[in-house]
């Protein structure tokens, strides 16, 4: 009797964890090697053509001016979008911390959390209007305010549209960034760390950089993570504001696969830029987990 209710246990847990897992794994790296083979086959247009022509669309895409707009652009996202979130983050969550007033906490963390519950295509829209140099939100204001220097092309700027549009990805992600802090934030052995430095006559700015951030790195590792990955696979964004320019000056490599594959009908060079994609955030996903479960761990 015991031995049967082992084994229907053991067959419980396979399949309620082990079969999942295997299922997402095998659907997962199964289409990363079917995605592989197509961009070393001939796909062109609307008819699957599989014949093998190495790397082919690889050498025409590096020899390509837009993807390595692209790339750098990507790489914009990353460090202008990540650190600045998570720094604001930190800062935010640290004031509504230190504040008395429960009300004002609670009214202000819904007001930057309910960004986060719009989709990407919502928001891309309402900042379009804001961007628009003629009668956009913002520069109607600043004319309203006889602030008519300070007007902006916004997102028609070649060199600066990029960075505004990074700033919409900062404002999308900040309250659930705050979120999480503040939960890293709650436990006891923390609070009673900050209630000891604050009897020894610590100032709130040595606080937070001595004693919170060290014992809440396992939360800011997590929540890098989260933002990297959403900063290299941004596409909604740039498709809904700017779709890639002026020019292609914005453009993103997402949105570059997704006009090749969809638009031109370049399958081949479409599944090549989605290996390029997943090997840029392997590149920079896997030696930040490694470092990142290093430091948690230690």
């Amino acid at each position: 009797m015991t031995r049967g209710v082992f084994m229907r246990d053991k067959i419980m847990n396979f399949l309620v964890f082990v079969l999942p897992l295997l299922i997402v794994l095998v659907l997962l790296y199964g289409m990363l090697v079917w995605t592989f083979y197509v961009s070393v086959s001939n796909w062109r247009g609307t008819r699957p053509n599989f014949e093998f022509v190495g790397l082919k669309w690889y050498r025409m895409m590096f020899q390509i001016d837009r993807f390595w707009v692209d790339v750098k652009n990507n790489l914009k996202w990353l460090g202008v979008g990540v650190i600045p979130t998570l720094f604001l983050a930190l800062l935010i969550a640290y004031l509504l911390e230190l504040s008395n007033l429960k009300g004002f906490e609670t009214y202000t963390r819904t007001l930057i959390l309910y960004p986060a519950a719009m989709s990407f295509i919502v928001t891309g829209t309402i900042w379009s209007w804001m961007y628009q140099p003629d009668k956009g939100v913002l520069n109607t204001i600043l004319r309203y305010l006889h602030l008519n220097s300070l007007q902006s092309g916004y997102i028609t700027n070649p060199d600066t549209a990029t960075y505004w549009l990074v700033l919409i990805f900062v404002w999308q992600y900040l309250g659930i960034s705050v979120v999480i802090i503040q939960s890293s934030f709650r436990s006891t052995e923390l609070q009673e760390m900050v209630e000891s430095a604050l009897i020894d006559g610590a100032s709130r700015l040595r606080i937070l950089f001595q004693i919170i951030v060290p014992n809440i790195r396992g939360g800011l590792f997590i929540l890098m993570g989260l933002l990297i990955i959403s900063a290299l696979k941004v596409f909604d964004i740039v498709y809904i504001v700017t779709f890639g320019g002026p020019g292609y000056s914005t453009d993103v490599l997402a949105l570059f696969m997704y006009i090749a594959t969809f638009q031109q009908h370049l399958v081949a060079f479409g599944a090549g830029l989605s290996v390029v994609i997943f090997l840029m955030a392997f590149a920079v996903v896997v030696p930040y987990t490694i470092y990142a479960f290093r430091r948690w761990f230690r």
